[in-house]
């Protein structure tokens, strides 16, 4: 019995518009794993009107008093910030129970978005006038927010902790917010870590005092910042891991490459900034997002960039210019529909009204005089005429309504919005549309956010007055792409897709490949003959092939070094040059006596000269020795102090080449090796 009531709530729940206290819902953006969000309209007396989002919170949180209390005085101080880089908190509340969030909304795209349009429109480089455009307009958000004090002058110290590429949005008038401050803490309320353990944060883009846990201020922002800043400017992730793990790892502990090497078109000045916002230790980074908002803008007025929020609008129209078109239209509905609502409303509340007062007996009609019952009797017979005439024209119509066609619409996935001949329907799929005149050939259109629009000819005739749209629709935009692994035997070759350097080297995943298309790949490395593959992937999938490469013969003054190395992925300096990517490592080198350096992080560090003869293949192997202590210290290689960086080879003394010169010996550690020349 209780099964139908549950299911009539849940289809009741998806239908939109809807009424949510003093809030008409509009249609629903998406479900995280802690709230939903809604899309909504506001009105009031006058006239008064205003799109917002609401974000409700799920129920099974709702049920977490603990949450809900630090949600409400994190959402307080939220709604305290008032800076046009800073999506506006207007309501928190309760309504039946749901706990929900009212703020601003937004009219534009997140960076994730944005650089999704960027690779659909085949745009290979952010402009670095936008990407400082939007950084700016970060580091001014925070800035605000990070010196922000409370009515009796005490600091908030206020924290993000969630700077990453979903919460920074650019609107489509040229203007940067950032969202989801509701989340943020003050120092009062430190805890970094919700009760089931994990961290609060995207994990790619935490400060490394955030990954281990430790108490944030303002500049973990910094870092997160950074991060950002970063990954505009070269065009590549910074910190990804295949696991969380491995992710935190690379922000704690492992070196990070310099900007200007990952793209060197970057000038050194704006690589200098970057650096220092990415600074390991707090206190050697920028010490508030101020200073970094100042050195970008100088930065910018040196090197006479053209940033402006008017040509970062014209570069976000021309991004998503068909979906702008569609969600003005939604746009349009959204608030015709919301006019329907609000009248249901009105009409709902007189009739509750006329109810309450039906049932008053101070407002009961009282008999009258005689000379007024003549009149009563007149009004009687008047009102039974007005009845006989409704009578009829009800039966008529329904008559009518039975010589009627209609039509069933169904899509997957469920929710499009149906136009029948150019006109919108108040229904969403899966419908019934009834009381259509038969005779007539409908044009049905089906459309939906995400999608690609459908519309189909449909026939309604006496003979057959009923029909069907049953359609699958189609994502809107190019299909999936597809992601190619190349493996080379031996790994390290340059690796070039359709004439274009990668920038990767073997082995690499190449992404957003597209299918359906002949690709050609070209792996190059020195001391190799070039290898070729060619090949056509279809969409969504994962092709992984290995090429052999073939050596070339050496010269007589050169010498092919091979250096295997436990455990295998220690990194290997030969000629001042670092090689990592595992053992074994496969090197052309010079012919003449070189030193070879190996480190790992909980190591000790280990070297030895070899004389390398030209013309012939020189094996050696290494292994290292572990720390001692290092097996205890293992869990705090992630969650606990940096480890010590590997130190710098010295110059040394043996002979050296005009163009390259052998790193010196490294401190002596104690260290087991074998070697095969």
């Amino acid at each position: 019995m209780s099964l139908p009531d549950t299911t009539a709530q849940s289809q009741k729940a998806d239908e939109f518009p809807r009424r949510f206290g003093k809030y008409a819902l509009l249609r629903k953006f998406a479900t995280g794993g802690m709230a939903e969000l809604f899309l909504a309209l506001q009105r009031s007396v006058a006239g008064f009107e205003k799109m917002l989002v609401v974000k409700r919170i799920l129920p099974n949180l709702a049920q977490d008093k603990n949450f809900i209390t630090m949600l409400l005085r994190e959402a307080r101080i939220a709604a305290t910030l008032n800076h046009p880089n800073i999506a506006h908190i207007y309501d928190v509340g309760v309504e039946n129970g749901e706990y929900y969030i009212a703020m601003e909304h937004v009219h534009g795209e997140d960076l994730r978005s944005i650089v999704r349009a960027m690779k659909q429109h085949q745009v290979r480089e952010f402009p670095l006038e936008h990407a400082l455009a939007i950084v700016l307009g970060c580091a001014a958000g925070l800035a605000y927010a990070h010196e922000q004090r409370s009515l009796d002058g005490q600091h908030l110290a206020i924290v993000h902790r969630d700077i990453s590429p979903q919460n920074i949005l650019v609107t489509f008038n040229g203007d940067v917010k950032l969202v989801d401050f509701g989340i943020a803490i003050a120092a009062r309320g430190n805890q970094d870590v919700t009760s089931s353990g994990k961290l609060k944060g995207k994990a790619p883009y935490m400060s490394p005092e955030q990954a281990q846990g430790l108490p944030l201020d303002a500049r973990s922002d910094v870092f997160s910042l950074g991060v950002i800043l970063f990954e505009l400017a070269t065009g590549k992730r910074l910190f990804r891991g295949p696991t969380e793990f491995d992710t935190f790892k690379l922000i704690i502990s492992e070196p990070y490459p310099a900007p200007c090497a990952v793209n060197p078109r970057l000038a050194p000045k704006l690589g200098a900034i970057i650096e220092r916002a990415l600074a390991r230790n707090p206190n050697d980074r920028y010490q508030s997002a101020r200073e970094l908002q100042a050195d970008l803008e100088e930065y910018v007025r040196t090197a006479q960039l053209s940033v402006s929020a008017l040509s970062l609008s014209t570069w976000m129209r021309s991004l998503f210019e068909e979906k702008l078109t569609v969600q003005e239209q939604m746009l349009r509905e959204g608030q015709k529909l919301a006019d329907v609502l609000a009248q249901q409303a009105a009409e709902e509340e007189l009739l509750r009204v006329t109810d309450r007062v039906s049932f008053l007996p101070s407002l009961a009609p009282r008999p009258g005089p005689p000379e007024e019952r003549g009149w009563g009797k007149m009004l009687i017979g008047m009102l039974l005429v007005l009845l006989v005439a409704g009578g009829t024209f009800w039966y008529l119509r329904r008559l009518a309504a039975s010589e009627s066609g209609a039509i069933v619409v169904r899509t997957d996935p469920p929710g499009a919005a149906i136009w029948i001949d150019g006109d919108r329907r108040p229904e969403r799929t899966p419908a019934t549309l009834h009381g259509l005149p038969v005779g007539v050939t409908y044009a049905v259109k089906l459309t939906l956010d995400g999608f690609a629009p459908l519309t189909q000819q449909l026939p309604l005739t006496q003979n057959e007055p009923h029909g069907a749209v049953v359609v699958r629709l189609e994502p809107d935009g190019p299909p999936p792409a597809s992601i190619a692994r190349i493996t080379t035997t031996p790994r390290g070759a340059a690796v070039f897709l359709d004439g274009h350097d990668t920038g990767q080297r073997t082995p690499a995943t190449l992404t957003e490949v597209r299918p359906g298309v002949e690709h050609r790949v070209e792996c190059i490395l020195d001391g190799y003959v070039p290898a070729h593959l060619v090949f056509t992937t279809s969409a969504g999938e994962a092709l992984d092939r290995v090429v052999p490469l073939e050596r070339t013969e050496l010269r007589s003054d050169e010498a092919l070094l091979i250096v295997r190395v436990s455990p295998p992925d220690a990194r290997v300096n030969v000629l001042g040059e670092w090689h990592e990517g595992g053992s074994p490592y496969e090197l052309r080198v010079p012919a003449r006596p070189t030193r070879i350096f190996v480190n790992r992080v909980r190591h000790y560090d280990t070297d030895r000269l070899v004389d390398l003869a030209g013309g012939r293949v020189t094996e050696v192997e290494f292994t290292l020795t572990r720390e001692r202590g290092a097996e205890e210290d293992e869990r705090a290689d992630i969650l606990g102090s940096t480890p010590r960086p590997a130190a710098a080879p010295a110059a040394q003394d043996t002979p050296v080449a005009d163009d390259a010169r052998d790193p010196g010996p490294a401190p002596a550690q104690p260290a087991a090796e074998s070697a095969s020349p």
